[in-house]
């Protein structure tokens, strides 16, 4: 018998950062880039099947589109009541909005849901020569929450379903995210931090389960000799390369370097 699981996600962020669009992308498949203010909050259903630990579970997401201004903190609060997990999102092309997901929508929302899964997106990366912001500063803040991170177009669709479908197997997973007072620093990793989030999103964007991804993980790191009580910045690159070969048998070269790139950001964090 297949497990079926209702949740209920919250898509949060500022005015015009493309929540409503992605959330027509994902369910509808459509795109339309007009800006509407939502009031209060919209809510739209989407049933998927997603396969965790070898078993098809059918959940469905129950998605609260938010309202973006920051001043109605009464409406907020009430919406986040019940919520199991959250997309954050940020327009590339406007450096303050990922200002405003780290200092105002992540911890206003875990004052009332808690430590629950997040992932963060950097939305409009079809308009890469008008970005203000690349994969290191929002890597920084979804490091901070103990989070992945994508960056994603409501108009092209790029990775809009992989990042639903990562926020879906953590909600099967039950993560629950260490307090960002206890994340590393967002300035420096160690070895051993890097590795841990180069694993965390090797897991989350490979595509295959948890549990296939993690034994493949393993296997990779043993044939690069990865000692993982001190991990050498070198090894940990060439692991970046393996996994990258992994990733070329099935995913876009677009979406291949577009992982390494994002693993190589953990990296270039470690000091020294």
């Amino acid at each position: 018998m297949e497990r079926k699981l209702v949740k209920k996600i919250c898509l949060l962020g500022d005015n015009a950062v493309g929540k409503t669009s992605l959330v027509k992308k994902f369910v509808f498949d459509s795109f339309d880039d007009k800006y509407i203010a939502t009031i209060g909050t919209k809510t739209t259903k989407k049933e998927m099947r997603i396969t965790y630990m070898g078993k098809d579970v059918n959940l469905t997401l129950m998605l609260w589109d938010i309202l973006g201004q920051k001043e109605y903190r009464g409406i907020h609060k009430m919406s986040f009541e019940g919520t199991s997990g959250a997309l954050l999102v940020c327009d590339i092309t406007r450096p303050d909005t990922l200002g405003s997901l780290e200092g105002y929508w992540a911890p206003e929302l875990e004052k009332v849901a808690g430590n629950i899964p997040l992932v963060f997106l950097g939305n409009k990366s079809d308009l890469s020569d008008l970005a203000k912001l690349g994969v290191r500063e929002l890597s920084e803040v979804a490091f901070a929450f103990d989070s992945p991170f994508y960056m994603v177009s409501a108009k092209t669709g790029t990775n809009v379903e992989h990042a639903f479908t990562a926020l879906g197997l953590d909600l099967l997973a039950g993560k629950i995210r260490s307090p960002k007072s206890a994340a590393p620093s967002s300035a420096t990793l160690t070895t051993r931090q890097a590795l841990d989030g180069i694993i965390v999103h090797f897991c989350a964007n490979y595509g295959q389960g948890q549990e296939f991804a993690m034994a493949l993980m393993r296997k990779q790191s043993d044939a690069v000799g990865i000692d993982i009580t001190n991990p050498r910045r070198d090894k940990i690159l060439h692991l970046i390369d393996k996994l990258a070969e992994a990733d070329a048998e099935f995913k876009s070269r677009e979406e291949t370097t577009r992982l390494k790139v994002e693993r190589r950001a953990f990296v270039e964090k470690v000091q020294g």
